[in-house]
């Protein structure tokens, strides 16, 4: 249409300055064959570039069949555009007299123009084909991502579930005689957590909420295990309960720190943080277990560690931090910030 109305203006333009008759029939006749033309063998063009791209090892061949079809494109372009022409004159009662005089060097005439047409539908084409690789990237990359993520996740949820599934069972091996209803009760807590971990295959992210009740289902089996040896406090933001966070992000985090906490001193006593700060979370796990020595734990850090630190870089990549310190106090502090996303 752009085409169009610049070509229409030309032709007013040129009549208007040697005082000739305005023909807006003519005009319309004249410039509106040609556009309609072109408009639909766009597809046409599409369909040829697609079926013989140029690029790769065959691109000097590619070339020269591209130029040939662009001379058969401009015979046939400029041969329909005035063959269309005849019957419209004819019903608008235009002359054909000098009409179509040196047809043949016509077609030479608006050939230049079509060889231009085509390479510029070519340009057009070739950035719809970019923008189209672009797109399909950035989804497969965003697949790939949650890809990612999610087998992380399955690997933490197959290694959590053995590793301290026994240590439970033994321990409510020993207190079925003695103490059935703390063992019923620990059975419980033990189905529950494990329902809710395999039942989360689907996804990557909860609710805060769902997280915390998660880790204090953890913390009740473990509690039926270490018993007064093990003291968790939560110290939670209301508004933090809102956000979406990865599942299982605790888990870990408390885990070790039992299991350092208990090597060290036989008990443990953590704290678990979570505020919300502007757009971001900050989220904080603290024990009392012998912080680190020269920067890292006294033992190879867990698996379940790492897992948590990858899921959260292939999440958050650059808008998240974590970070390991040993307060002047002792023990250890984990704490990890990312932003804040709460559920719709």
């Amino acid at each position: 249409m752009l085409l169009f109305g610049i070509n229409v203006g030309i032709l007013v333009a040129e009549d208007i300055a040697v005082d000739a008759e305005i023909k807006w029939v003519f005009y319309l006749i004249n410039e509106g064959t040609g556009t309609l033309i072109g408009v639909a063998s766009v597809p046409l063009l599409f369909y040829f570039f697609n079926r013989y791209p140029l690029e790769g090892g065959t691109f000097f061949p590619t070339l020269l069949l591209y130029l040939g079809i662009s001379l058969v494109y401009g015979f046939l372009y400029t041969s329909i555009m005035y063959g269309s022409r005849v019957p419209l004159y004819h019903l608008a009662g235009i002359s054909l007299e000098g009409k179509f005089n040196g047809l043949y060097y016509r077609y030479l005439m608006e050939y230049f123009k079509q060889f231009s047409t085509f390479w510029l539908v070519y340009v057009v084409y070739r950035l719809l084909q970019e923008s189209r690789t672009r797109r399909e990237n950035a989804i497969k990359t965003a697949e790939l991502k949650q890809l990612l993520v999610q087998s992380e996740l399955e690997a933490l949820q197959m290694r959590l579930n053995p590793h301290f599934f026994f240590n439970t069972l033994n321990t409510i091996s020993s207190l079925i005689h003695d103490q059935p209803d703390k063992a019923d009760q620990l059975i419980t807590h033990l189905g529950d957590f494990f329902r809710k971990v395999l039942t989360a295959q689907d996804k990557s992210m909860h609710q805060m909420e769902e997280e915390i009740r998660l880790t204090q289902q953890y913390l009740s089996i473990m509690k039926g295990r270490f018993e007064e040896n093990l003291q968790v406090d939560f110290d939670i933001d209301p508004d933090a309960r809102l956000a979406m966070t990865p599942i299982l992000l605790f888990q870990p985090l408390v885990e070790n720190a039992i299991q350092y906490s208990m090597q060290h001193n036989n008990t443990c006593h953590a704290t678990i943080s979570i505020q919300k700060r502007g757009d971001q979370l900050h989220c904080q796990v603290k024990d009392n277990g012998p912080g680190l020595a020269n920067g890292r734990f006294p033992q190879q850090t867990g698996i379940g560690l790492h897992t948590i630190m990858s899921r959260l870089e292939r999440l958050y990549r650059e808008q998240h931090q974590f970070s390991m310190v040993s307060p002047e106090e002792g023990g250890l502090c984990i704490e990890i910030k990312f932003p804040y996303h709460a559920e719709a």
